[in-house]
């Protein structure tokens, strides 16, 4: 009789890994699109209505457009930044989770666990669904992780003297 094989007791980091992994080429993605914002936003926004079949005199669609022509270059450079270092930590932190490296489960401590007041502040403020999953996720993460970590440093001293 065979025994069952055993499951590595940390499988849960190579959710996270691919959740992250994920998270951090979406957002890569999406700062490609920086690259369509251009002086002319305008006629970029027209060209695409057009393609789309929408009309040009549409609310929301020139609502969206003047919210875009507000935007200073330089605001959408340092959100551009800001954009790259969120997709590099992201995946950093997939690819480490991966390889089970403790320092990448302490980033990930650190980088979600920071984050985790101010979801709460946003939920009270103004609650929605969405935000309550996502904090819960984000606090299973912090705390799967937590799990993780605390008996390594609990065991890894040296032995008491006898």
């Amino acid at each position: 009789m065979s025994q069952p094989k055993s499951t590595n007791p940390h499988s849960g980091l190579r959710v996270i890994a691919i959740l992250k992994f994920a998270k951090g080429v979406a957002l890569g993605v999406g700062l490609g699109l920086f690259r369509l914002i251009n002086p002319n936003v305008s006629e970029l926004g027209q060209r695409i209505a057009a393609h789309l079949r929408i009309d040009p005199e549409n609310y929301y669609l020139r609502h969206a457009i003047s919210k875009l022509t507000d935007v200073s270059p330089r605001t959408l450079h340092n959100l551009g930044l800001l954009s790259l270092f969120f997709t590099v930590d992201l995946l950093v932190e997939g690819v480490g989770l991966w390889y089970n490296q403790t320092w990448a489960k302490y980033l990930v401590l650190v980088a979600t666990g920071v984050f985790l007041p101010v979801e709460i502040y946003s939920g009270i403020r103004m609650f929605s669904w969405e935000k309550l999953v996502l904090f819960a996720i984000n606090l299973t993460v912090v705390a799967y992780i937590a799990a993780i970590l605390v008996p390594r440093r609990r065991t890894g001293g040296p032995a008491p003297a006898a």
